[in-house]
């Protein structure tokens, strides 16, 4: 009687565990929606957050990977590393590509978000509590219906439109206009961002500079000038130009450190939508690399907005005539 007993328990947990349902379409939607909000948080954190249809990619290429779950179960230290090396190819997929430092850093941070999301998951079960989720190579599945899913994301979409209507929306970006001119060169007007979030600034005298694109400057700087920053984005050590204050700026950029060049000297002149700004003696950094991804031109601080002082209206209109007139 015993041994009948103990062969009909084993075949009732035979036909339990061959109860065990797994819906791909949920797998991969689930997965996606994860993954989709991971990306956007390790954009965050990173400082360069990727646009919507990379985004999209990325989930799409973690929701795959979450077919590991049907895989045998493998042991811990591979299941690890498989983990590892698709965090690396989701980011690779999600992120524009701005060097091996910035790179790692997005891994990372996804590795470890995904990785903290499955421990999560685990801790739960682990207590007993009724999730409806099962793991395996610390890939989560959750059983949950699409209303369920659909009807979530329809209640977190009416709570922002909420929260916009009572406190308001995001504020736009600022852009400006802006020229630089040194010793009578005047440069072409750019494209200028006014990034609250930018505090470069001079380590020796403390001042708030202007970030601007090299290349969009090139051809209307004084050629002394013009050699020293081709000969130093070119790898050289270039003799600074004569008479022109030059400093070596490290700055913190998406690949990571960076030490760019800095002159001083330009009178700077901002023009946006019914306000003009000059400054004298600006410092401005230049940097070979693309600024908000090619779409500005130059980024300059809060500080040194409210630095260059306002000039009248009457007298910028003054000045738009004679430019015209000439």
């Amino acid at each position: 009687m015993e041994a009948r007993a103990g062969e009909h328990a084993r075949r009732k947990e035979r036909s339990t565990a061959v109860k065990t349902v797994i819906y791909l379409d949920v797998l991969l939607l689930v997965n996606f929606l994860v993954a989709y909000l991971l990306l956007r948080a390790v954009g965050f954190l990173c400082g360069a957050p990727p646009g919507f249809w990379r985004t999209c990619a990325g989930a799409v290429m973690a929701a795959l990977s979450s077919l590991i779950l049907l895989a045998p179960p493998l042991p811990a230290a591979l299941s690890l590393l498989y983990q590892a090396a698709s965090a690396a190819a989701v980011c690779r997929t999600a992120c524009p590509f701005r060097g091996w430092r910035g790179f790692a850093h997005q891994t990372v941070w996804y590795f470890l978000l995904n990785l903290g999301l499955a421990g999560a998951v685990l801790l739960a079960l682990s207590r007993g509590l009724p999730l409806g989720a099962q793991t395996n190579n610390f890939a989560v599945y959750w059983a949950v219906s699409p209303s369920l899913l659909v009807g979530c994301a329809v209640l977190v979409y009416l709570t922002l439109r909420l929260v916009l209507l009572v406190f308001g929306g995001p504020k736009e970006t600022e852009c400006w206009q802006l020229r630089l001119s040194l010793d009578g060169a005047d440069g072409p007007p750019l494209a200028a961002l006014l990034d609250t979030g930018f505090l470069l600034r001079d380590p020796l005298s403390g001042q708030a500079p202007v970030l601007a694109s090299y290349t969009s400057l090139r051809g209307a700087l004084p050629e002394a000038v013009a050699a020293f920053l081709a000969g130093f984005f070119a790898g050289a050590c270039p003799e600074p130009p004569p008479g022109t204050p030059v400093r070596l700026i490290p700055c913190k950029t998406a690949s990571g450190m960076r030490t760019l060049p800095a002159v001083g000297g330009f009178s700077a002149r901002l023009s946006g939508p019914g306000k003009v700004r000059q400054a004298d003696r600006v410092l401005v950094v230049f940097t070979d690399q693309t600024l908000a991804d090619g779409s500005v031109q130059a980024l300059f601080g809060a500080e040194f907005y409210h630095t260059a002082r306002p000039v009248q209206r009457r007298f910028a209109q003054a000045g738009r005539e004679r430019s015209a007139v000439e």
